[in-house]
């Protein structure tokens, strides 16, 4: 596990080591689109995701104490576009341990709000409960795109 990127609001490590064209991104504290090291944390992943080939991304939102109704907007109408067209298919979720995180990935991963600029199947956003099922799910999951 190769940290690539932190930020006062995430981590990203490539773990192509482990799963190949996959990144673990640990996920922390409050996302808002005013707060310019969110917007980085996302913009890089987006790069990266590009730039190595990155079809999987396991998100640990464990830390994630919420984000802000603009912050989910722009997830949904910039984040989640960009990244299909550069890549990625699946997004491997893992539970936020606060209650506004958890309202705030439900928000953001639902499927009326997040179908509008995407096409269903497009990228696919399970959640598992553990990281080692996460894991687990991912190489599964690259397996299958082979």
């Amino acid at each position: 596990m190769k940290k690539v990127f932190e930020n006062p609001n995430t981590e990203i490590f490539n773990i192509s080591d482990e799963i190949p064209s996959t990144v673990f991104a640990y996920w922390k504290g409050f996302l808002d689109l005013n707060d310019t090291a969110a917007v980085e944390a996302c913009e890089v992943s987006l790069v990266y995701f590009k730039e190595h080939g990155i079809k999987v991304m396991i998100s640990d939102h464990s830390k994630l104490e919420g984000a802000s109704v603009p912050f989910l907007d722009w997830i949904h109408d910039y984040y989640f576009p960009t990244s299909v067209k550069n890549g990625l298919k699946a997004e491997i979720i893992l539970d936020s341990q606060y209650d506004m995180g958890c309202i705030s990935l439900d928000l953001m991963y639902d499927e009326e709000d997040m179908y509008q600029k995407i096409s269903k199947g497009e990228l696919f956003t399970p959640k598992a409960d553990s990281l080692e099922n996460a894991k687990k799910l991912a190489l599964q999951l690259i397996t299958e795109m082979k």
